[in-house]
């Protein structure tokens, strides 16, 4: 999907988080390209391959070609919008987990075996937390960031920034799909307005799908409206009573088919002070 979408916006730059900056992974990365050898196809190598082939054929010099721009907190990636006033910040990663990522990036990269494969990183530090900020209009988009117990790490991290912004958002989009291990009351007492819009992303994957009802009473308590691009994220399979026994039989496997993903839109006149968004829905999203 990040392929499709950094192909058809030919004029964006991309950014990508400052923990993945060493040159150890460019270099791996590069090596995939050419040869499609060290890890599957499906894997994140092959991705990163791939956004690197796009930008290197809209690249007009001859020079190895990589980000645009490298996001950790204090960057301020974006300036311009709106007569010029809108500003686009990264909050993470931290300084710290930079460190951490290029001193075991080339170690921790690849694991052993005939089909090697890019090794996930946990826990979601190195994602890109992400504040907007315009006249009269501040966004906190959460990434998939985590809180840790450290507080070189994760929220815990952009909450003690000095380099941050210290601007306090009407609208965030709530951190890992809403769930527990990415909830920060902090973030919501002195990076948010009180009372804020709240929008999730589902997470259908799991036995459990996130967010949970648990999470949404919890996120519920803290935002005045909230939003889920897709509910429920997914639905099991009806059960009937002598219908189940033939289905067994005739099948390996069922599932019910989610439905198709919805979209949350918000859309605010900049040229009228005070006004509040206007939110729209699509598909498969819906108010809870």
């Amino acid at each position: 999907m990040t392929v499709k979408v950094l192909t058809e916006c030919s004029n964006a730059q991309f950014v990508m988080s400052g923990a993945l900056s060493g040159p150890q992974f460019i270099q791996l990365v590069l090596e995939v390209e050419s040869q499609n050898r060290l890890v599957k196809h499906t894997s994140s190598a092959s991705e990163f391959a791939e956004i690197l082939k796009v930008l290197k054929d809209r690249a007009a010099s001859p020079y190895v070609v990589g980000p645009n721009i490298y996001a950790q907190d204090g960057i301020r990636f974006f300036k311009g919008g709106h007569n010029g006033l809108m500003e686009v910040w990264a909050l993470s990663p931290s300084s710290a987990t930079v460190t951490n990522s290029l001193a075991n990036l080339a170690e921790r990269l690849l694991t052993p075996g005939e089909a090697q494969r890019f090794k996930r990183f946990s826990p979601n530090d190195l994602s890109v937390a992400i504040l907007v900020q315009t006249v009269a209009f501040h966004l906190l988009l959460g990434a998939d960031l985590e809180k840790t117990n450290d507080d070189q790490f994760g929220w815990k991290a952009v909450l003690k920034s000095e380099l941050r912004p210290q601007s306090r958002s009407s609208t965030f989009k709530v951190a890992h799909h809403g769930s527990a291990n990415a909830d920060h009351k902090d973030v919501w007492e002195r990076m948010l307005v009180e009372q804020p819009i709240a929008v999730i992303t589902p997470f259908a994957k799991l036995a459990q799908p996130l967010p949970t009802r648990t999470d949404l009473e919890r996120i519920k308590n803290h935002a005045d409206r909230v939003f889920c691009t897709t509910w429920p994220p997914s639905t099991k399979p009806p059960r009937r009573r002598g219908v189940d026994g033939i289905v067994r039989g005739a099948t390996k496997s069922r599932k019910a088919l989610n439905r198709k993903s919805g979209c949350v839109r918000l859309r605010l006149d900049l040229n009228n002070v005070g006004s509040k968004p206007k939110i729209e829905m699509f598909g498969s999203a819906k108010q809870i």
